[in-house]
C-alpha cells in the first residue's frame, strides 16, 4: 500500500470512533512503518476528530506501527496491538475511544448463483487521435 492509501484507509476508520463525549484535547502521532511509511495525525477537541496527514510535532501520545498491523487494529481484529507512548490519561482516553470504532465489515462473497447479468446496450465508440 501507498502512504495515501494507507492514510485514507486509517482515517476512514478513525472518523468512525464515537468521540462526542471526549471533552479533553489530544493530538495523536502515528509513525507508519515499512511499506507506504509517513505519519499522520488525529486529533480529538471537544467531541470532535480530525485527521491530517502531517507530522505533529506537539502530540500527546506517539504510535509508531507497522500499516498493516494498525489498519487491522483499527478495524478491531482480535490479536493486534498497538503500542503507545505519552501522557498515560490520554493513552487511557484514547484506547477507549479506539475499541468504539465499529468493526469493519467484510462484504459477503458473490458466487456464481448470485450474480445477476444485465444486457447492456451495444454502444458506439469512437478513437479520438
Amino acid at each position: 500500500m501507498t502512504y495515501e492509501e494507507i492514510f485514507e484507509k486509517a482515517k476512514e476508520r478513525l472518523l468512525k470512533a464515537k468521540t462526542k463525549d471526549v471533552k479533553d484535547f489530544i493530538a495523536v502521532q502515528f509513525n507508519i512503518t515499512g511499506e507506504g511509511h509517513g505519519s499522520f495525525y488525529a486529533i480529538i477537541f471537544d467531541g470532535k476528530m480530525d485527521v491530517q496527514p502531517y507530522d505533529y510535532n506537539d502530540n500527546d501520545i506517539s504510535i509508531s506501527v507497522d500499516a498493516n498491523a494498525l489498519i487491522s487494529a483499527l478495524e478491531n481484529k482480535k490479536g493486534e496491538t498497538l503500542i503507545f507512548t505519552g501522557n498515560e490519561s490520554k493513552i487511557t482516553a484514547l484506547k477507549v475511544i479506539l475499541t468504539k470504532i465499529p468493526k469493519a465489515r467484510t462484504s459477503p462473497t458473490r458466487t456464481a448463483a448470485n450474480k445477476t447479468t444485465k444486457k447492456v446496450p451495444e454502444t458506439a465508440t469512437k478513437s479520438i487521435k
